[in-house]
C-alpha cells in the first residue's frame, strides 16, 4: 500500500486513542524506543489532561531520552547502557572464561571493539558470542570486525548502526544455521518458542542434515544449542540446565525479517492489506505467517494465488480457515488459537496435501474436523494436536509408518493397529481407559519410543488387565527416556506389575507417577542410572529406601510424597543425592515425619521445598542451599482465611528463619499456608 494510506491508517489510530484516553487517568509504558521520530508520532495520542496521568519511556539512546524530556511530557526515561568497565566484563567472561583473563594482544583491540558497542547489551553479547565462536580467534579476526562495526558506532549508536551489528553476526554464521535463524521470523514479536516445535519444522523443512548416521533430533537439537550459544536466539524456560524454549530480541527479529525479505524466505501478514500486498509481489510466497485476524470471503481469492507455498503458519483468532487444497506444495502447517476461541477447525483438506511432513494444531477450545482418511501422508514426520474435542479423527493413522511424534487429541484413544508404527520415537495418548487392550500390548514392539506419556480423559482408571498389558509393554521399550502417567492409581488397590518391574527402561531421564500411589519406592527405581527427575508418591518411606533413591548419580529433581513412614524419622545420609538441585519432600496432613541430613548428604542441593509443619534437622549441613520454601495445611480445614490462626504461619516461618541464619549461605525462606 502506498505511503499515504498508512498515513492515514497511523493518524486513525492516534485519534482513535486520544479518543479513548481524553477523559481517563492513564499510566502507560513506552518501552525500548529507538527512533525519535517515532516517539514524535507515538506521543500525539496521549491527551493532556492535567489529571496526573503519566508516560514512561524507556530507550538505549541518549539523545532520544533528551528529546522526551524537552517534549514537556510527564515523562521518565532510564538508559539502558553499559558503563566501559561492566562492557569489558561482559565481553571478556564470554570470550575468555569466567576469570576474564584477556591475553595481552587482545586488550587494545577489545577496547576499541567495545567502544564501537556504545554500551548496548545485546551489541555486546553479540559481538562477544561472534568473537568466541571462533576457536583460535587469530588478530587479524578481530580486527576484520573491529572495522566491520563502522565508524560512527562509538558514542552513540543508531538503530541502523545495532543492525549492522547484528548483521555482522548473521553474515558470520555457519550456512547450515541461517535458513534456521531466518525460520524464527515465522513466529510473531515476543512469543516464547518451544524448542523441540521449532526443531521439528526445522527438519520438515530439509534444513537438518545428519552425518555419521547420527540421530536427526539430536542433530537439530545442536543447531539450536549453537543459536543460543552465538546469542542470536535467547534462552526462555530452563530446566537443570537444558533450554526448552527461546526468545527473539525485537531487534534481532527485525533483522530476520528483513533478510527474509531480500531473500523471498519468509512473508509475514498482519491484515488484509498485507494479504493483497503479497498477492501482488513479484516474488512466490515460500513461506507464509498471519499473524492476527486475517480472513474474510475476500481473503479466500488471495490465498489460492500462493500455491507455491510450502510453510503456513496462523497464529489468531478469525474463524477463517483457508483453502488448504490449494496449497499442494505444503510441508508445514501450524495453527494457534487463543486459549478461549470457539471455532471449528476444518482440517479435512489436509489429507491431499502429500508433500506434508509437519502439521500442529493448538486449539484448545476449539472443534477440529480431520478427514476420515490420511494414510496418503506418508512423509508426515509429526502429528500435534491440542483441543479438547474432535469432531472426526483419521481410522487409518497407524498406516502413517514413517511419523516420528505423534501427540492425539484429548478425547481420541490410542490408534487401533499402533504396533505397525514403528517409527514412533514420541508419543501422547490422554484417554487411555478407551484403548483396546490390543493396542496397549501394542505399545512394546514401538521399540524407538524415547518420549511416553499416558492419561486418561476426566479421571478415569485402566482395568486391572489394562495396566498390566501397559507394564509389561513398558519394559519392552529400552530406548524410553521420558515416561508420564497420569492417573489416579491408589495404593490400596490391587499390587500392580509396575511395583516389581523386572526389566525397566535403563536410560530412562524422566520419570513422573505424580499420581500412583506405591507402597514402599520400587527396587527398580534404583537401576535407574541415567534418571535425572523423579516425581513419585509412596505409602510408607524408610531412610533405607531414601539410600536407594540417593545411591542414583544423576538425579537433579526429586518430588516425594509420603502418605505414612515405617520409622520414626528418615535420615539422608552422607553421600547420597550427590548431583541433587531441588528437592521436594511432601507428607500427608496428618504425617509429620522426622526428616534428618547428615554432613555430606545432598551436597549440591541448592532449593529445598517442604511440605510439612515441623520435625527436621540438619538444613545447615546442605552447603549450597539458596533457597527454602515451606507450603503446609492448616489441619482444622478453615474455608476462610480469615479463620486461620495468625500464629500459625508466624511460627513456622520463625522455626526456618532460625534455622536458615545459622546457614553459611543464609538461605531465603518463603512460607506458604495452603487451605
Amino acid at each position: 500500500m502506498g505511503d499515504t494510506s498508512s498515513a492515514c491508517e497511523l493518524q486513525g489510530i492516534i485519534d482513535r486513542l486520544r479518543e479513548h484516553l481524553k477523559h481517563k487517568r492513564y499510566f502507560i509504558v513506552v518501552d525500548d524506543l529507538w527512533d525519535q521520530s517515532a516517539w514524535n508520532s507515538i506521543s500525539c495520542a496521549f491527551p493532556e489532561n492535567g489529571d496526573g496521568s503519566r508516560v514512561i519511556v524507556t530507550t538505549r539512546m541518549e539523545d532520544i531520552a533528551i528529546g522526551v524530556c524537552y517534549s514537556n511530557r510527564a515523562c521518565i526515561y532510564r538508559m539502558k547502557r553499559l558503563e566501559e568497565q561492566d562492557s569489558r566484563r561482559l565481553l571478556f567472561n564470554k570470550v575468555f572464561g569466567p576469570e576474564n583473563v584477556c591475553q595481552p594482544q587482545y586488550k587494545e583491540i577489545s577496547t576499541q571493539i567495545i567502544k564501537k558497542c556504545g554500551g548496548l547489551p545485546l551489541a555486546i553479547i553479540t559481538i562477544a558470542s561472534l568473537l568466541a565462536s571462533h576457536e583460535a580467534r587469530p588478530l587479524s579476526e578481530w580486527e576484520s570486525i573491529k572495522n566491520s562495526l563502522g565508524a560512527n558506532s562509538a558514542t552513540k549508536p543508531t538503530l541502523e548502526e545495532m543492525r549492522g551489528i547484528l548483521n555482522l553476526s548473521y553474515m558470520h554464521l555457519p550456512i547450515y544455521l541461517r535458513p534456521c535463524f531466518l525460520y524464527l521470523g515465522m513466529y510473531p514479536e515476543d512469543r516464547e518458542i518451544p524448542r523441540d516445535e521449532l526443531v521439528r519444522q526445522w527438519m520438515a523443512e530439509g534444513f537438518v542434515c545428519s552425518s555419521h548416521r547420527a540421530d536427526l533430533d539430536d542433530v537439530a537439537k545442536s543447531y539450536f544449542n549453537e543459536l543460543l550459544n552465538r546469542s542470536m536466539i535467547q534462552p526462555g524456560r530452563t530446566s537443570y540446565g537444558e533450554v526448552f524454549s527461546c526468545r527473539v530480541h525485537d531487534v534481532m527479529l527485525d533483522l530476520i525479517l528483513s533478510k527474509s525479505m531480500e531473500d523471498n524466505f519468509i512473508s509475514v501478514a498482519y491484515n488484509y492489506e498485507d494479504m493483497a500486498r503479497l498477492h501482488s509481489w513479484k516474488y512466490k510466497v515460500r513461506r507464509l505467517s498471519l499473524q492476527s485476524g486475517v480472513g474474510g470471503p475476500t481473503s479466500e481469492t488471495l490465498a489460492t494465488s500462493m500455491t507455491q507455498v510450502r510453510s503456513y503458519a496462523w497464529f489468531g483468532e478469525s474463524q477463517y480457515t483457508p483453502p488448504l487444497s490449494q496449497f499442494k506444495y505444503l510441508r508445514v502447517l501450524a495453527f494457534e488459537f487463543p486459549l478461549l476461541l470457539e471455532t471449528t477447525v476444518d482440517l479435512t483438506a489436509i489429507g491431499h496435501l502429500f508433500l506434508l511432513r509437519y502439521l500442529n494444531v493448538s486449539a484448545s477450545s476449539a472443534v477440529i474436523v480431520f478427514p476420515t482418511k490420511i494414510q496418503g501422508l506418508v512423509h508426515l514426520q509429526t502429528l500435534v494436536v491440542y483441543c479438547e474435542r474432535t469432531q472426526s479423527f483419521p481410522s487409518d493413522i497407524s498406516c502413517l509408518a514413517n511419523l516420528f511424534h505423534l501427540m492425539l487429541p484429548r478425547d481420541i484413544a490410542l490408534p487401533e493397529g499402533i504396533m505397525k508404527m514403528k517409527s514412533l520415537r514420541t508419543l501422547h495418548c490422554r484417554d487411555m481407559s478407551k484403548s483396546l487392550l490390543e493396542d496397549i500390548k501394542g505399545l512394546g514392539e514401538l521399540t524407538n519410543l524415547k518420549e511416553l506419556y499416558l492419561d486418561t480423559n476426566k479421571n478415569n482408571c485402566l482395568t486391572l488387565e489394562q495396566e498390566d498389558a501397559l507394564v509389561s509393554s513398558i519394559g519392552m521399550l529400552q530406548e524410553l527416556k521420558i515416561l508420564k502417567l497420569k492417573w489416579v492409581r491408589g495404593w490400596s488397590d490391587t499390587m500392580s506389575q509396575l511395583d516389581s518391574l523386572h526389566d525397566p527402561p535403563h536410560r530412562l531421564e524422566v520419570l513422573y507417577l505424580p499420581h500412583w500411589d506405591f507402597r514402599r519406592v520400587p527396587t527398580w527405581i534404583g537401576e535407574l542410572c541415567c534418571l535425572q527427575m523423579l516425581d513419585l508418591n509412596v505409602l510408607h518411606l524408610s531412610s533405607d529406601e531414601v539410600r536407594v533413591l540417593g545411591e542414583l548419580p544423576s538425579l537433579v529433581y526429586v518430588r516425594l510424597y509420603v502418605s505414612d513412614v515405617s520409622q520414626d524419622k528418615v535420615v539422608v545420609g552422607m553421600g547420597l543425592f550427590p548431583v541433587l538441585e531441588h528437592f521436594l519432600f511432601q507428607s500427608k496432613e496428618d504425617v509429620n515425619p522426622y526428616l534428618s541430613f547428615e554432613a555430606g548428604a545432598m551436597s549440591k542441593l541448592q532449593k529445598l521445598t517442604l511440605g510439612f509443619r515441623k520435625d527436621w534437622r540438619g538444613l545447615e549441613c546442605l552447603p549450597c542451599l539458596q533457597k527454602i520454601e515451606v507450603f503446609t495445611r492448616y489441619p482444622q480445614k478453615p474455608t476462610l482465611i480469615s479463620r486461620v490462626p495468625q500464629g500459625v504461619r508466624a511460627e513456622i516461618e520463625s522455626a526456618f528463619k532460625a534455622a536458615a541464619r545459622l546457614h553459611p549461605r543464609q538461605p531465603s525462606v518463603i512460607t506458604f499456608l495452603c487451605l
